[in-house]
């Protein structure tokens, strides 16, 4: 039998706390003992970054090779498991639990010859609510429940809140708030971080800490905690020097970056180069034209340490005369670059798993190219031909004309090789050439087949569905193939509110709301909508609408 002189009581938090007191535990049928000099107990995370969290510690005499978590809550448990060297200073940290729930956690310690010991005594731990504000937290609605697993199914977002274009404090409102969450298939929150910058690309790492970039030139890695484990920055940004950052030679960190097998990172940044007799507008194409301050990407790969290995330079290969849709959307301006245009404006890049070569994403050149980076050249572009110049034609990929894409992003490999991407399908011309009505250009998911040694790309796969009114999602938005499974995980990152199309067009669609949701498809013919959830706005009077830069499905190796 299991004997104890455990001494507890109930804090009005609803922490279990214990007293410190040596005591041992007996596994029934052994002799095998373990001595606990520290009962376990529950220690609040100091971080209030990440809230629904909290540590449990405990100490034995005797070496274990594994402990684990068991925790129950209204009708909803999981496990997490942790060996002695994943013990941090607080103890073992355990998350994923529901807001403003009791949960009971029981712990086991495993010795080495695989038997486990049970301490006698549930710990319970209360969690704390979500945040009520409208401008801190959005509605989250499941709209087609899921019915493909009853096993959990976690997902990754970031809530980006938004008010309208020219809304008084708009900028520094967007901007100023950085979220991410992890829901599950049902809608409901177990997990989310804050900071004080618009987040963009993320990513769950393979130690299980999560890396992303903020709006002020930032790349961070947490842990679950919500502790930074990483911390690197643009040393010429607009906003100066981080303090406990390491600076990385470049102006600025934006939209994307991805962690190389050999631990540094791909990034995109930027430079600023004066045009001559550049132009002044994207409608008329006799407008008068004059010195610019252009904004073009540069890709840069660095250390841990900061150092940079790697840089290339978009001005030194596209053709900066040829422009797309939004190069005077004060994208830049908005960041701290007065009076700068924006010209390729790219939004992700993508190392090739098995090549020395990177993919690049050019939204406003409504464009994809593959770059080999030994030799810092140009392999192939997927996109529509006018524009290019001679030197480049041969780069081009023979694309259908009723497969062009426009404004696209994320852009992944699946493991058939095959190219996904989110179109957007904005405009679908470029300057000066009329664009489309929004109302005849949905957004959609697809994939192409990519026949490298012949130039060729050809479609296999859509998300649209005949019968479904347009989706109109004018910016962001992410794909990834969920693998294994046929299905395929799509953001819509900011999608038009269709009470106000007759209103919109696309130079005043801005001023508008937006809202956003997530889609689980079947990769069918046609498709099938399997999953979906939608964020909007908290109440129906709020002016607060919610956006997504992406959404991924991820799963922690030391959970279940």
């Amino acid at each position: 039998m299991i004997r104890s002189n455990l001494i507890g009581r109930i804090t009005a938090t609803g922490v279990l706390l214990l007293a410190f007191l040596p005591l041992t535990l007996f596994t029934c049928g052994t002799s095998q003992k373990i001595a606990f000099v520290q009962a376990p107990n529950i220690v609040l995370n100091p971080n209030d970054a990440a809230p629904l969290t909290c540590y449990v510690d405990f100490g034995t005499t005797v070496d274990y090779e594994k402990a684990t978590f068991r925790i129950s809550g209204n009708g909803r448990d999981l496990e997490w498991t942790y060996t002695p060297a994943e013990k941090k200073e607080s103890g073992y940290l355990l998350t994923l639990m529901r807001p403003k729930e009791e949960y009971a956690i029981s712990i086991g310690v495993t010795d080495k010859n695989g038997k486990e010991t049970t301490f006698p005594t549930k710990l319970i731990f209360k969690t704390p609510t979500l945040p009520e504000s409208d401008a801190e937290f959005p509605k989250i609605e499941v709209t087609v429940p899921s019915t493909v697993t009853d096993q959990e199914q976690l997902t990754l977002i970031n809530p980006r809140r938004r008010v309208v274009r020219n809304a008084p404090g708009e900028n520094e409102f967007n901007k100023s708030f950085g979220m991410l969450a992890i829901t599950n298939q049902r809608g409901e929150v177990l997990w989310y971080y804050q900071t004080n910058s618009r987040i963009s690309d993320f990513d769950l790492l393979p130690n299980g800490n999560i890396s992303y970039m903020t709006q002020d030139s930032r790349l961070v890695e947490i842990d679950l905690a919500g502790n930074v484990q990483n911390h690197w920055y643009a040393a010429h940004r607009p906003e100066g020097p981080m303090e406990g950052a390491i600076p990385v030679d470049a102006l600025t960190f934006h939209h994307d970056a991805a962690l190389l097998p050999n631990g540094n990172r791909l990034i995109l940044s930027s430079e600023v180069r004066q045009i001559p007799n550049y132009y002044t507008s994207e409608k008329d194409s006799d407008a008068i034209r004059q010195k610019q301050s252009v904004m073009g990407d540069v890709i840069l790969e660095f250390t841990p340490g900061g150092k940079v290995v790697h840089r290339w330079h978009v001005f030194d290969h596209l053709p900066v005369e040829r422009i797309g849709y939004e190069t005077f959307s004060r994208y830049w301006e908005r960041r701290g670059f007065p009076g700068v245009i924006d010209w390729s404006h790219a939004n992700a890049v993508v190392p090739i798993a098995g090549e020395d070569a990177y993919l690049v994403n050019f939204r406003y050149q409504s464009a994809m190219v593959k770059v080999n980076k030994k030799q810092e050249a140009i392999e192939w572009i997927f996109a529509e031909p006018s524009g290019w110049g001679e030197a480049l034609q041969d780069k081009l990929l023979q694309i259908p004309e009723d497969g062009w894409n426009w404004h696209q992003h994320s852009p992944r490999y699946t493991a058939s090789g095959n190219l996904l991407f989110f179109n957007n399908n904005n405009y679908q011309a470029r300057p000066f050439e009329e664009p489309a009505a929004l109302t005849e250009s949905p957004s959609y998911v697809v994939e192409y087949q990519i026949d490298e040694a012949n130039r060729k790309a050809e479609r296999v796969w859509s998300s649209l569905l005949p019968d479904e009114d347009p989706i109109i999602s004018i910016a962001m938005g992410r794909v990834a193939e969920l693998a294994g499974s046929g299905h395929v995980l799509a953001c819509f990152g900011a999608i038009l509110s269709t009470e106000h199309l007759d209103e919109m067009n696309w130079s005043n669609r801005a001023r508008f709301p937006q809202w956003t949701m997530v889609r689980e498809y079947k990769q069918t013919t046609p498709t099938e909508i399997v999953w979906e959830m939608k964020l909007l706005p908290r109440t129906e009077v709020s002016s607060v609408g919610w956006t997504l830069f992406g959404a991924e499905r991820v799963k922690f190796k030391n959970l279940y």
